[in-house]
């Protein structure tokens, strides 16, 4: 009789353990789900001028992409790939370099991505028109 006792309570136990087991998975599959999409839509806001970090909303104007600061790749100079078309700066290219981060693109490039969002496509860095005037010599930066 004990003995059967003793496996009657380690089934319920085993079964008992199995579900805490089973609830603790859901619960903690579910929450990495919202954290996901809280991310996606954090990302998605981002994408679109908007969010934390003062991005505003929307995108440069057509006036504001004009004053940043643009110059024709001359040779020689340090050379790497467009962050947005992926495609690589050749001599004679006009490129633009962004204030703060000094990330440079195609003007044409980052001219359109500026449009609809006020980040840097590599650091999301803010851009801010005419915050920084023009340097004489300017090295593109497609890393950090």
């Amino acid at each position: 009789m004990a003995r059967g006792a003793h496996s009657i309570f380690f089934v319920v136990t085993g079964v008992a353990l199995v579900f805490v087991v089973h609830v603790a998975v859901v619960i903690w599959a579910l929450k990495w789900a919202l954290r996901s999409r809280a991310r996606r839509v954090g990302e998605q806001t981002d994408q679109e001028g908007g969010g934390c970090g003062g991005g505003g909303a929307g995108g440069l104007s057509a006036e504001e992409v004009g004053e940043l600061p643009s110059h024709e790749l001359k040779e020689g100079a340090a050379a790497g790939d467009c962050a947005v078309c992926l495609d690589a700066f050749r001599v004679g290219d006009q490129c633009r370099v962004l204030p703060g981060c000094d990330h440079g693109f195609h003007a044409e490039c980052v001219d359109s991505w500026l449009r609809k969002s006020r980040r840097c496509p590599i650091c999301r860095a803010v851009v801010v028109a005419g915050a920084v005037a023009e340097a004489a010599a300017v090295e593109i930066v497609t890393e950090r």
